[in-house]
C-alpha cells in the first residue's frame, strides 16, 4: 500500500503564455505528475482558479498537511479536499489545487496498479474504453481565441474514420490544404483567423474542400458558437447583425441545412435552457451541446436534463475541479444518453490526461484543437499511442506508455 509522502508545486507557462502550475505527487515508490490547463472563455458557474502563487500556496501550506500520509486513492483525498474547501465554486482552495493534486494522484494510482492510465480510468466507467472516437478540430478560430477573427468561436471539423490514426492523419491533410487556401494567422487553438464581416466564409471553404477532396464519408462540420460572447442582455450581434433569440435559431437552422452541420456548441447565452430545448427539439442529425451552460456541473447537468436542453456535454475536468466530480458528470449524461465530449482548454499545457480520459470513459467524442501547436498535438499522438498499444505495438511492463 502507498501513501502520499510529498507534493511539489513549480509554476510553468499555458500555450497562451500565462502562468499555471504543475502539481507532482510523491509516495514511497512513485510520483506522478498534472499540469494545469486554464481557460480563456469561461462560463460564469466554472469553479474558480487561484493566481499560480496562491495555488502554489495554499497546495504547500495548507493541503499537503491535512493529506500527507495518506492512502493513493485520489476518490478520497477528492472528498477531504471539497469538504475541507467548502464552497461551490472551489473559492478557498481553488479549482487548480485541488484537481492538480486530484489527477495527479489518478496517474499515481495507475502506476501503482502497473496499468496504462486509461486502463486505470476505465473501472469507474461501466463499458471497456473505447476506441471509436469523433475528432473535433478547432479548424478556424474566432471569438476570443482570436484577434479579428469571425463572431463565432470556432469551426469545427469532425472527422469519423474506422482507427484514430486515419482520422488524425485525415485531419492534418486537411488542415494543410485549408492553409493553402488562407493566408492567416494562428489563434490560441492552432485553428487559423479570419477576417471579420462574414462568419459563413469558413464553413463555405471547409465545406468546398471536404466535397472537392471526396472526404464526405469521414469528415463534417459543427460550430461552437460560444453565444454568451456576442449576447448583450437582451439581443445577440452576428456580423454586426441585431438577432432576438427566435432570429437567431432560425439563422442556426439555416446553417445546418446550408452546410450539413452535425454540431452546435452553446448556441445561446449561458442560462438559456429553454432556448437550447427548442432548438434541439427542431434539429435532426446534429447535435446541441452545453458548455458554458453545463460546465461539468451535475445539478447544472440536471437542469439541462430536465429541460431537454441538449444532446451533447463538454466535458472539462478544470470547470469543476476535481477527477471524481468529473467522472460523476460523464456518468450522468451517459446514463441519459447524452453524447460526451472531453474538451481541452485555449490555454493548454503539453499534458495529456483528457485523451486518456476519453478514451476510458468511451466519450463520442474529443475537442483538442487544430493539428497543430506541441500542446494539441500531444493529445493527437497519446490518442496514436494508446490505440497502438491495444493492438499490442507497445509492451507493457509497469511503464506509462
Amino acid at each position: 500500500m502507498e501513501h502520499i509522502k510529498n507534493i511539489k508545486v513549480i509554476k510553468i507557462l499555458n500555450s497562451r503564455s500565462e502562468e499555471t502550475i504543475k502539481v507532482k505527487v510523491f509516495s514511497e515508490n512513485f510520483s506522478a505528475s498534472f499540469s494545469l490547463p486554464q481557460g480563456k472563455s469561461k462560463g460564469k458557474h466554472e469553479a474558480v482558479f487561484l493566481s499560480a502563487d496562491k495555488a502554489k500556496e495554499k497546495i504547500e501550506n495548507l493541503i499537503l498537511k491535512k493529506i500527507k500520509g495518506e492512502k493513493v486513492d485520489f476518490q478520497k483525498i477528492d472528498k477531504i479536499l471539497i469538504n475541507l474547501d467548502g464552497t461551490k465554486q472551489k473559492k478557498k482552495l481553488g479549482a487548480n489545487s485541488i484537481l492538480g493534486i486530484s489527477v495527479a494522484l489518478a496517474k499515481l494510482q495507475a502506476k501503482i496498479q502497473r496499468k496504462p492510465l486509461f486502463e486505470f480510468l476505465s473501472n469507474f466507467f461501466e463499458k471497456k474504453p473505447n476506441f471509436s472516437l469523433h475528432l473535433l478540430m478547432n479548424f478556424v478560430n474566432g471569438g476570443v481565441h482570436s484577434v479579428g477573427g469571425p463572431t463565432f468561436q470556432e469551426y469545427l471539423l469532425i472527422l469519423k474514420s474506422e482507427s484514430l490514426s486515419k482520422s488524425v492523419f485525415l485531419g492534418s491533410k486537411i488542415y494543410k490544404i485549408l492553409g493553402e487556401k488562407v493566408n492567416s494567422n494562428i489563434g490560441d487553438e492552432g485553428g487559423y483567423v479570419f477576417g471579420k464581416g462574414n462568419s459563413e466564409k469558413p464553413l463555405e471553404i471547409l465545406k468546398g474542400i471536404i466535397k472537392n477532396e471526396n472526404f464526405q464519408k469521414n469528415a463534417f462540420l459543427g460550430l461552437d458558437l460560444a453565444a454568451s460572447q456576442f449576447f448583450n442582455g437582451k439581443n445577440y450581434f452576428v456580423d454586426g447583425k441585431k438577432f432576438s433569440k427566435n432570429d437567431l435559431k432560425n439563422y442556426y437552422l439555416k446553417l445546418v441545412l446550408k452546410y450539413g452541420l452535425i454540431y452546435l456548441e452553446d448556441p445561446f447565452e449561458e442560462n438559456d435552457f429553454n432556448s437550447f430545448s427548442l432548438l434541439k427539439k427542431e434539429v435532426n442529425n446534429c447535435v446541441v451541446v452545453g458548455d458554458d451552460l453545463t460546465v461539468t456541473n451535475k445539478e447544472r447537468l440536471k437542469e439541462a436534463i430536465k429541460k431537454q436542453s441538449i444532446s451533447g456535454l463538454i466535458v472539462k475536468p478544470n470547470q469543476i475541479g476535481s477527477l471524481s466530480e468529473t467522472i460523476e458528470v460523464i456518468n450522468l449524461a451517459k446514463k441519459n444518453n447524452i453524447k460526451v465530449i472531453i474538451s481541452h482548454r485555449s490555454g493548454e499545457t503539453n499534458d495529456s490526461f483528457i485523451a486518456d480520459l476519453a478514451i476510458a470513459s468511451n466519450a463520442w467524442g474529443i475537442k483538442t484543437g487544430a493539428p497543430a501547436r506541441g500542446e494539441r498535438v500531444a493529445k493527437y499522438n497519446r490518442l496514436i499511442e494508446m490505440e497502438n498499444l491495444k493492438k499490442g505495438f507497445y509492451p507493457f511492463k509497469g511503464r506509462k506508455i
